[in-house]
């Protein structure tokens, strides 16, 4: 999402940018390891032995969930967020500013309904007890973790635009 405004880049901005993003980053960059070592160890194990991780595809399934929770507030904090503004630079300025904030504003709702949605998304597969195919694990942590990554996602996507 481009802004005519410049960014707010003083020390107190960087510093709390800084202790949100970096555990997300370490604990995507452990996550994303943990499934390369799954996925390469199966496949592995698979061709030469002939005997794979039996329940990879479902530790895979969970890892994969978690990454994409990390991830969700890591894009919103890099500015990676999906915003066609071709045309937004060849409108007068107050108007850029308003469109900035309207998409802004859709996308905190957005994020915010995902996670609520999420959130009782684990609640009912806790309460009915869904498990993955072969190892029996519970879904409700990864609803969780999503419904918590959006959450932050939506609340630092907030921050961000009133620190503007």
């Amino acid at each position: 999402m481009a802004s005519p405004l410049p960014e707010d880049t003083s020390p107190r901005s960087a510093n709390w940018r800084k202790r949100v993003e970096v555990p997300f980053v370490i604990a995507g960059a452990v996550l994303v390891f943990v499934l390369m070592g799954l996925s390469v160890a199966d496949a592995f194990l698979r061709s030469v032995i002939n005997s794979p991780i039996f329940g990879a595809n479902d530790y895979a399934q969970i890892i994969l969930s978690f990454i994409v929770a990390v991830s969700f507030p890591l894009c919103v904090l890099s500015g990676r967020l999906i915003a066609i503004d071709t045309l937004l630079r060849y409108f007068p300025g107050k108007l850029q500013v308003f469109l900035d904030w309207a998409s802004s504003l859709l996308g905190i709702v957005m994020l915010a309904y995902l996670s609520w949605r999420a959130f009782f998304n684990a609640l009912e597969a806790a309460s009915f007890g869904e498990t993955t195919l072969l190892l029996q694990l519970p879904y409700a942590p990864s609803y969780y973790a999503v419904a918590l990554g959006c959450g932050l996602s939506a609340m630092v996507l907030l921050l961000e635009r009133l620190a503007k």
